[in-house]
């Protein structure tokens, strides 16, 4: 059970496509140390993960607003969902503690998420992007 970023989920921009294969990165190190049991790993990249979706998505939001993208708000909503999920998901973490049950529970959860946002409304706005040159 491996979350990986793969090609079929570029977005055809290249800052937003690497920033995306780091979320992919830092998820997977998360969900083995929790599968691990490994409490000491666990706690940082919980919190890189939350800073670095807000730095994601705060790019993302700029690049929308910027390029004047149409489905700008319906965007962000998903990204505020995502941020009160994932603040939810990583406190039950927190008070549970790292083990094989939370890793299944968060492998499920942000792998599902990535894929669909990515493959949908990601790949939306680059193509909004790319066309706008």
């Amino acid at each position: 059970m491996v979350i990986e970023w793969t090609p079929s989920l570029s977005v055809g921009v290249a800052e937003i496509d690497a920033q995306h294969q780091e979320l992919f990165r830092r998820a997977a190190r998360l969900i083995v140390a929790l599968r691990a049991g490994d409490r000491t790993e666990v706690q940082p990249l919980l919190e890189f993960l939350a800073d670095y979706v807000i730095e994601h998505f705060e790019a993302e939001e700029r690049e929308m607003r910027a390029a004047g993208f149409p489905e700008y708000a319906a965007h962000k909503a998903a990204h505020d969902a995502f941020r009160r999920d994932f603040e939810e998901l990583a406190g039950e973490v927190q008070r549970s503690g790292a083990s094989p049950l939370a890793a299944l529970t968060l492998h499920n959860w942000i792998s599902d998420w990535l894929r669909r946002h990515i493959a949908g409304v990601d790949q939306e706005l680059g193509r909004y992007l790319l066309a706008r040159g």
